[in-house]
């Protein structure tokens, strides 16, 4: 009996050294904004791994951040917030060394010059309280997000986990901002074409 108890606790030790401390996370990450999966996917295994969040003001003052850490040092960090830009305004801030899809008037842009896989996304979204006919140029949520330190893959992968991770941070702060007349949200975004 007492060979049973020792051999199912080295199998449960063993068990836990083969999982990770991002698998250990909630099934939602940043107060429900983010799957798990997404990050699990963007960072490298970990023994032990966290996530973090804040929220600043609200209305088209609102901005949402989202972090998710390992203890190897390795962040998958975003933020999301309202602001007064239409879609060309916003697309005009990046060069030519990008991978877009856009889908119902939603834009991904992922930076091809930069292994961070830094990715952008933009949500058209007037927020509770503001009329979008009094703003200068149409309202909407803009996400950025990037992996700093290790990714757990790269190049085309962690441009398109990343903007995964962006577009969910936005989604989180669209409903965060109760966002008037917003587009049909998918559950995911179109796939970058290969580069």
């Amino acid at each position: 009996m007492l060979s049973l108890v020792i051999l199912s606790l080295l199998g449960g030790g063993a068990w836990f050294a083969l999982t990770t401390g991002l698998e250990r996370l909630p099934k939602k990450v940043c107060d429900g904004a983010v799957d798990r999966d997404v990050a699990i996917r963007a960072l490298p295994r970990t023994r032990t791994a966290g996530d973090g969040y804040s929220q600043r003001h609200e209305g088209e003052d609102l901005t949402f951040y989202c972090r998710v850490y390992t203890s190897a040092g390795s962040i998958l960090t975003g933020r999301a917030r309202v602001e007064d830009a239409s879609s060309e305004a916003w697309l005009s801030r990046f060069g030519n060394s990008t991978v877009r899809v856009s889908t119902e008037g939603i834009e991904a842009i992922a930076r091809l010059d930069r292994e961070s896989g830094i990715s952008y996304v933009y949500i058209p979204c007037a927020p509770r309280g503001v009329q979008a006919e009094d703003a200068s140029e149409a309202y909407a949520v803009t996400a950025e997000a990037s992996v700093v330190g290790d990714g757990r893959v790269s190049g085309a992968a962690l441009r398109q986990v990343v903007t995964d991770f962006a577009y969910q941070v936005a989604v989180h702060t669209v409903d965060l901002a109760q966002c008037q007349g917003r587009p049909s949200l998918p559950g995911k975004l179109p796939r970058y074409a290969a580069r």
